[in-house]
């Protein structure tokens, strides 16, 4: 056997599927963590860097609440994209062209999304955070959300 053809390890990680980007949690546990556990996080928004992100839904029309890790930097939230491209919430808001959220107390208008490689996404994060996306959870995109608008705490009929 040639050098070149001999057995290589891989570094541990997710591989890629049919060209897309490997996701780092499995759609399965996704599916899981819809009912109690987003109930009960959502709870958090607006502390420890938990937001209550409010999107229409593309097929039904209905308004929806899912909780996410986000970070306000400037006139931008950055949010990983943990369970990949087809996350229902990621699919809503780029078919609605943005949503709102609920982040350190305010209600945030956003605009259309833009995926970004995970090392710019975590740019402005503190490194903790960033850290944990890029090593621990080994996020591979994130979504860059301009903020359009701010309201105060409670939000609007």
């Amino acid at each position: 056997m040639s050098a070149s053809a001999e057995y290589r390890p891989v570094a541990p990680g997710p591989a890629p599927r049919g060209g897309e980007l490997a996701v780092p949690f499995p759609r399965l546990l996704s599916r899981r963590l819809r009912g109690s556990v987003n109930r009960t996080t959502l709870h958090l928004a607006g502390h420890l860097a938990f937001a209550d992100l409010e999107h229409v839904g593309r097929r039904t029309g209905t308004v929806r609440h899912t909780p996410l890790r986000a970070f306000r930097t400037g006139d931008t939230v950055v949010v990983g994209i943990n369970f990949g491209r087809e996350s229902d919430w990621l699919r809503n808001i780029r078919a609605a062209g943005g949503g709102r959220m609920r982040l350190g107390g305010q209600w945030l208008t956003l605009g259309a999304p833009r995926i970004v490689p995970v090392k710019k996404g975590v740019r402005d994060m503190p490194w903790l955070f960033g850290a944990a996306l890029r090593y621990v959870v080994r996020t591979k995109e994130c979504v860059e959300l301009p903020v359009v608008g701010e309201e105060g705490s409670e939000p609007p009929p």
